[in-house]
């Protein structure tokens, strides 16, 4: 299924490997990581699925349409 929405919850650790695995999608900062405004979630779905599967802290999600 396609996705149609990703978020990051609260407890990133800022390990880099969401913006690492996927950065037209993820985004790293001094205070988290973000979604890039605008980012095509199709184009880059199995990345975005290796990012979430991947991620230390469970905080990279994504609802499926």
């Amino acid at each position: 299924m396609p996705i149609k929405k990703v978020w990051i919850e609260e407890g990133c650790i800022r390990c880099n490997l969401s913006e690492d695995t996927c950065p037209e999608v993820f985004h790293v900062t001094d205070d988290g990581a973000t979604v890039r405004p605008g980012a095509d979630f199709n184009r880059h779905e199995a990345k975005i699925r290796e990012a979430a599967e991947g991620c230390p802290v469970s905080v990279i999600k994504f609802e499926e349409a």
